[in-house]
């Protein structure tokens, strides 16, 4: 199966030094005097991770906080985590635990009930640093998350595995399974079944699955539980009952157009950035939560199908169409999914990204799919 993945993410905003006022480094840039909305924030947390100076980000951002220069005090907290994230990934991580903990604060000063990321980010960079009473402190006041939040599970296990503590996190996650099917075992036998406990089980059984497989641990009743919920969630939406017979429902593969090739195909054929994005980070910003949403959805087998201008363009001559045409387009990633050309998704957190940036996954696209989220 093909999955068409068209551009829904907004045009990223990029400020450069010229006559109206100094900002940062062309490519992602914080105006220096005009407020920063939410939306500004969130175009500069698409691409600043890929600047070359992500450190002068970070700090134009701390900049706008400490200078009043938020449209919305509100964003406060906002605008710190990703100046955190940021020097984070820049490897500065005691300045960026500074940054992490006064987003904590900003956060709870506003009365943001829904601040967990920033803590278990927080606690993830103090266990990185060696304090480790002050992480564990934090990390065993969002434990209780777990069993009521399924977005907890993923951010709460990240900053387990950032501190490189996988086993803790594979006990934590076993521990909450039992306490949710217990709890939803009592939710069934009454008038009215409790489906947040559902989505909470899906999220935990889903994420001790990988982290098991991670760690080589045998498959247990509980893997094979992660399994059954995974095939349940595809029955329920019947994303695939029209598909051919012969083709694995729980599969598909993504077309995704590398850096070089990218740049080629706006070139040749500038109508497809309507298509694929204005950008290369825009394009695979919008891949990589693409996949999130389908692997969400209950496929399993998720792939990248590198695609080639020159196969694009010959594929498209051959079969007399013209690559502006969705279905040409179509056709072409069916015709790649048939040769030995794709790269598994999701890789290792510490693995090379799949976008072929050089970077750890966890460092390059792994971040884009909290867009989504």
């Amino acid at each position: 199966m093909r999955l068409t993945l068209p551009s829904t993410a907004p045009e990223l905003r990029v400020w450069s030094r010229g006559a109206g006022g100094a900002g940062a480094a062309v490519g992602c840039a914080v105006p220096s005097s005009e407020p920063l909305t939410t939306a500004d924030l969130d175009g500069i947390g698409r691409s600043a991770f890929d600047v070359d100076d992500q450190l002068a980000v970070a700090g134009e951002l701390v900049d706008a906080v400490d200078q009043d220069r938020l449209a919305d005090k509100a964003d406060t907290g906002y605008a710190l985590m990703l100046a955190a994230e940021i020097t984070e990934q820049a490897g500065d991580l005691r300045a960026a635990q500074v940054l992490a903990a006064r987003a904590v604060e900003a956060y709870r000063v506003h009365g943001d009930a829904g601040y967990g990321f920033p803590r278990a980010f927080h606690a993830g960079l103090l266990l990185r640093l060696g304090r480790e009473q002050e992480a564990w402190s934090e990390l065993s006041r969002l434990r209780p998350l777990l069993t009521r939040d399924p977005s907890a599970v993923a951010y709460v296990v990240e900053a387990l595995e950032a501190g490189g503590q996988d086993e803790i996190a594979e006990q934590w996650l076993s521990a909450a399974v039992e306490t949710v099917l217990a709890r939803r075992d009592e939710s069934i036998s009454g008038s009215d079944p409790d489906y947040e406990l559902t989505a909470v089980a899906f999220a935990l059984t889903q994420q001790r699955h990988r982290l098991r497989r991670d760690l080589d641990l045998p498959h247990d009743e509980l893997d094979d539980l992660a399994d059954r919920l995974q095939d349940a969630m595809h029955g329920v939406l019947g994303e695939h009952e029209d598909e051919d017979e012969d083709e694995d429902p729980a599969a598909a593969g993504v077309l995704f157009w590398p850096r070089v090739e990218f740049d080629r195909l706006l070139v040749r054929w500038p109508v497809l950035a309507e298509a694929y994005g204005r950008t290369w980070d825009e394009h695979r910003g919008e891949v990589e939560r693409g996949l999130l949403r389908w692997s969400q959805s209950g496929v399993t087998q998720l792939a990248v199908l590198a695609g080639s201008v020159d196969e694009l363009a010959g594929f498209a001559a051959r079969h007399g169409g013209d690559p502006s045409d969705p279905q040409v387009r179509e056709d072409y990633a069916q015709h790649l999914e048939e040769h030995p050309r794709e790269r598994a998704w999701p890789p290792g957190r510490n693995e090379s990204c799949w976008c072929g940036s050089g970077l750890k996954y966890k460092k390059c696209c792994l971040p884009r799919s909290r867009d989504l989220t």
